[in-house]
């Protein structure tokens, strides 16, 4: 025990000496970086002192030779000296009295601040200086970004020899909004004399980054970054695979967030496979004549799509093979469909029995709700539908211009108008949801709307006419901010909104 015991006792004073050494080197190699900044920051400034020096001996000599030649003239001349001289030394005062004799350089105070804690990053400290604001600059913002989107405003802060410094005072950030209120913002400070704002542009509209340091405002302020919405991309399909859509009708999203495409009349479904629309991943053409109209994605990825052609669920995994069929007994005319969440359950608007049909995820029929008419849990054409998270089933009610709202239970909740924004109906097709945020609506002729979960009418999108004609599915993206992607059919393309 006791041999056991010293070799414990040697092996840990070993870890402790060796940790020490360590810390020991860390601690020179640190010391050596900051006697060479501060011999880096301080040299310069020598030098142009030295400069300085050297132009005031300089001058102060031209003043005492000057001096030196009245004084002569006046105790050694007589008139005529001094009245052919005058001239001369006329000139000469002036150039005396206009020359600049006091120094060029700032004296730029560089001072050691001591850590205050022990982190291994700064064990000793930093230096940090005086700067001369008129060097300093705001980098690094683009004009304009996407509503939602975050921009890196970058600052640099210099001395009077253009060196980046770390200020001796802190960096101080406020922001007008496009709502005129103001608020400070965070500013990080690098530590290297570069300091990073993050703005988020939640709003649409102008915001004005105010910077200052010591009271002073850094040139080029206030930074003014415009916020836009609209539309962001246009996709007709992929040159690499030579790709070109055909009246798609339909968009969701797999559990990879990648779009799953609908080309209705190509008789396919395409998968894109990253965030910009230009690369397709895969495409699926089924064997058997399909003609798909809509397509929902479960959780577990598995495919279940419209074959209006045949009347038909057909439930596929994300490489095109059948798993199976369904819903040919009870389907008439489906349009829209959704998986929910919770259960699995598949939901399928029937347009001509006007009715939302229920089945497992295996294919069991299980119920319907609804009935043709317009009254409340009744529909005239029920195209576009989504279940949310909770079990709330969404249909868009395309002839009775409203979105209607059902719970779990299918029972009746409530229903909201399809409204552009200038009072008049629109008739819903697509319908999408932002988690629990907000309703995400396609409607005829061109028209792409946003609403709150209780029906409240957030932003419309009026494409103008041929951006949009007649849109058709939409899904929302995990992005932030999120995209709306809009199967635009009868423009054989794919819109991406941001709103």
């Amino acid at each position: 025990m006791q041999r056991e015991l010293v070799e414990q006792y040697r092996n840990e004073e070993r870890k402790v000496r060796t940790k020490a050494e360590e810390m020991i080197q860390e601690v020179r190699r640190q010391e050596k970086i900051l006697l060479d900044e501060l011999n880096k920051l301080y040299k310069p400034k020598g030098e142009a002192a030295r400069v300085d020096i050297e132009e005031s001996e300089l001058n102060h000599g031209i003043i005492i030779s000057v001096k030196n030649y009245i004084v002569t003239l006046m105790h050694h001349g007589n008139e005529m000296h001094l009245l052919s001289t005058k001239g001369d030394v006329d000139s000469r005062a002036k150039q005396l009295i206009a020359s600049e004799t006091k120094p060029q350089t700032q004296h730029d105070v560089v001072i050691f601040e001591p850590s205050e804690t022990f982190q291994q990053s700064e064990l000793l400290g930093t230096l940090k200086s005086n700067i001369c604001i008129s060097n300093c600059t705001v980098e690094h913002f683009p004009k304009p970004i996407m509503k939602g989107d975050s921009v890196n405003v970058v600052i640099k802060t210099m001395d009077s020899t253009r060196n980046q410094v770390i200020p001796t005072e802190p960096v101080i950030g406020r922001v007008r909004k496009p709502d005129k209120s103001l608020e400070d913002i965070d500013v990080f400070d690098n530590r290297d004399g570069t300091h990073n704002v993050l703005l988020n542009g939640q709003m649409e509209g102008k915001y004005e980054l105010t910077l200052t340091v010591g009271g002073q405002q850094i040139p080029g302020c206030p930074v003014v970054i415009t916020v836009v919405k609209g539309l962001v991309n246009t996709v007709h399909g992929t040159a690499i695979e030579d790709i070109k859509f055909n009246c798609p009708m339909s968009v969701a999203k797999n559990r990879r967030g990648e779009p799953v495409i609908a080309d209705t009349e190509n008789h396919r479904l395409i998968t894109i496979g990253n965030s910009n629309l230009q690369k397709i991943k895969t495409f699926t053409k089924f064997h058997r004549p399909f003609r798909p109209r809509d397509i929902a994605i479960a959780s577990d990825n598995t495919h279940y799509t419209l074959d209006s052609n045949n009347t038909q669920v057909v439930a596929s995994d994300e490489d095109g093979n059948v798993l199976r069929c369904f819903g040919q007994n009870e389907l008439r005319n489906p349009y829209g469909i959704a998986v929910n969440p919770i259960n699995g359950n598949v939901y399928v608007t029937d347009r001509r029995k006007g009715c939302v049909k229920i089945y497992t995820k295996l294919g069991k029929y299980l119920r319907s709700f609804g009935s043709e008419g317009s009254g409340e849990g009744q529909f005239n054409w029920p195209w576009g539908i989504v279940v949310g998270s909770t079990g709330m089933v969404f249909v868009a009610d395309y002839n009775n211009q409203r979105i209607q709202v059902f719970d779990s239970r299918d029972k009746y909740l409530y229903s909201f108008d399809c409204e552009s924004g200038d009072g008049q109906l629109r008739a819903p097709k697509g319908i999408s949801l932002e988690g629990d945020r907000y309703v995400y609506v396609s409607a005829n002729p061109e028209f792409l709307l946003q609403f709150d979960m209780s029906g409240q009418l957030v932003c419309r999108c009026e494409s103008g006419v041929g951006l949009l004609n007649q849109p058709a599915g939409i899904a929302v993206t995990d992005d932030v901010p999120c995209r709306v992607v809009v199967a635009d059919s009868y423009n054989n393309c794919i819109r991406v909104f941001v709103l």
